[in-house]
């Protein structure tokens, strides 16, 4: 199952006259997203039609240029493998992810 990629700033758009309780953990989640393109990471939500969602902190490799994370979302797309990691994960409480793109070894034959 695909999700749905979303930009980070979506958290921004949240209504600020939430209830205590979700205002906190949408503060805490602004925060980890924070933290994160603080250390240089890109960032997407991801939400599956589930209703099933991560805050996907990605680290790309060193002279990659990314202007913006959508760019990413090709790569992302060609491991199910990890989105449905992240999904399991995600299940289990676990929404904040971090993902580290490596370039391929070329190989000399």
């Amino acid at each position: 199952m695909t999700p749905v990629f979303l930009p980070h700033s979506l958290l921004d758009a949240v209504e600020a006259t939430l209830p205590p309780a979700v205002a906190k953990g949408k503060h805490d989640l602004c925060a980890l997203r924070d933290r994160a393109i603080a250390e240089g990471a890109h960032v997407l939500l991801l939400a599956w039609p589930t209703l099933d969602w991560v805050l996907l902190a990605i680290e790309i490799p060193e002279g990659v240029v990314i202007k913006d994370a959508q760019q990413l979302i090709p790569n992302l797309l060609a491991n199910p493998t990890a989105l449905e990691h992240m999904r399991s994960e995600s299940r289990k409480g676990q929404h904040l992810s971090w993902l580290s793109l490596t370039r391929s070894v070329a190989t000399q034959h």
